[in-house]
């Protein structure tokens, strides 16, 4: 699929105008300098013609400190990737000397670059954008992103510098994967181990991932769509209305993916916010592994992993079948064993068992510990199926659905996983009123 890009300085409107064309909140928009930090990915089409649209951290080729070198190093990857590149300039600035700097890097790419007047409003929409033709790239296009003025023509120009269509197949990918922890956790540096390249902006600084960022990889015959989420802050620290966003969006991670990462910071151990962390995943009924990343930092001798171990799955009681992983996304250490536990979670939470399994199951979990009674009166149990995967979901049919106590339910499901397993997965116990209720 061919590839746009949208370029330029910092809160010129690429975010929102990214936001326009998918047609949707993808991308986190603020007037805070360098909000967009990452490549942020998105399939838009128009007139039938489909591409990739990639937003960018906001250039500025005289800043030094910061995030801003991290920042160009990103874009100038997007630029290379691109077929057609948006350079997105600000009527309001007028043309500025790092405007002209970012031209003159564009106009050595030698690929398609069409000028884009960004909040050309109202009436002198085509004079406020005149000046840019100063920069020898072409004609300008006045657009306003946030009222969709102009947005119609630009994609009319972008469809016809596409390059040929060529035949292949839609990228799909079999398993989501959601990359969730606290920030500066590792999330970013895993996945660019597993990527071989730094297509995440990485930083020692918390919170350097604003954005959640889907990227695609392929490993041996299987395709993921990893999703690196922005660090889910303690709700302390959530200040302003972009850090609670980033935090809606990881909760949002959770909700598409089929299998989660909970990255942990080995050296810090296990804290309040992993374990809520831990607890949304459950709620979601997502598959789950833990990683112990920067395990190359931890002092340890050869019990350290079990005792961590152990204390990790007396805290998260809830999710204790959960397999554990240490590993270093820094220097690669047990990274490859990811994609087998996740093939591992992926298809417990897929498991379907037969229904007389089930059945002759219960029996044997009523048979080694009976229900308490409710009100003096036993309760039943009369016939169980598996009706969903992912999570797991077993329907069981009972005189008293509403009256089963939690503790009995919680026996039932570890009786479940001890026979059939689903390591690594919620399970789902449902009840319904059933025949011979008394």
């Amino acid at each position: 699929m061919s590839v746009v890009a949208i370029v330029g300085r910092p809160n010129v409107g690429k975010s929102t105008l990214f936001n326009r064309i998918l047609g949707r909140r993808k991308a986190i928009v603020d007037d805070v300098s360098g909000v967009t930090r990452d490549r942020n990915y998105g399939n838009a089409s128009w007139t039938g013609r489909e591409f990739t649209l990639v937003d960018t951290g906001g250039l500025d080729p005289t800043v030094e400190e910061g995030f801003f070198p991290l920042i160009r190093e990103q874009a100038m990857l997007a630029i290379n990737e691109a077929d057609v590149i948006l350079f997105i300039l600000d009527t309001r600035d007028g043309l500025t000397p790092a405007d002209m700097e970012i031209a003159d890097v564009l106009r050595r790419t030698e690929k398609s670059v069409i000028v884009t007047a960004n909040k050309s409003e109202g009436d002198r929409r085509g004079m406020e954008a005149a000046e840019f033709f100063e920069l020898g790239l072409g004609s300008v296009l006045p657009v306003s992103a946030i009222h969709g003025a102009g947005v119609a023509e630009l994609l009319e120009e972008v469809v016809r510098k596409l390059p040929d269509a060529k035949e292949n197949t839609p990228e799909e990918w079999d398993i989501r994967v959601a990359v969730i922890g606290r920030p500066n956790t590792g999330k970013s540096t895993l996945i660019n181990r597993l990527l071989g390249e730094e297509r995440l902006l990485v930083s020692e600084v918390p919170g350097t991932t604003m954005d959640s960022v889907d990227t695609l990889l392929k490993h041996g015959e299987r395709s993921y769509l990893l999703v690196d989420t922005a660090g889910v802050r303690r709700r302390s620290r959530i200040r302003i209305d972009l850090e609670r966003h980033s935090v809606t969006r990881t909760i949002s991670a959770l909700e598409r993916c089929d299998v989660c990462l909970l990255l942990l910071d080995s050296v810090e151990g296990l804290v309040e916010q992993d374990i809520r962390l831990a607890g949304l995943a459950e709620d979601r009924g997502r598959g789950m592994i833990i990683v112990l990343n920067k395990w190359d930092l931890m002092e340890k001798d050869h019990m350290t992993f079990d005792r961590m171990c152990k204390d990790i799955r007396d805290q998260l009681f809830f999710f204790g079948h959960a397999p554990i992983l240490s590993l270093s996304g820094l220097t690669g250490m047990r990274v490859g064993r990811i994609f087998e536990a996740v093939e591992a979670v992926y298809g417990e939470a897929g498991k379907k068992i037969p229904t007389r399994e089930v059945n002759d199951l219960l029996t044997r979990a009523i048979e080694r510990h009976q229900p308490p009674l409710v009100r003096g009166k036993r309760v039943r149990f009369y016939y169980a199926t598996q009706t969903l995967t992912h999570p797991p979901t077993f329907l069981i049919f009972t005189n008293r659905p509403g009256e089963i106590r939690e503790n009995y339910v919680k026996y039932l499901e570890g009786r479940i996983r001890e026979e059939a397993g689903f390591a690594g997965t919620p399970i789902r116990l449902r009840f319904r009123r059933g025949r011979g209720e008394g």
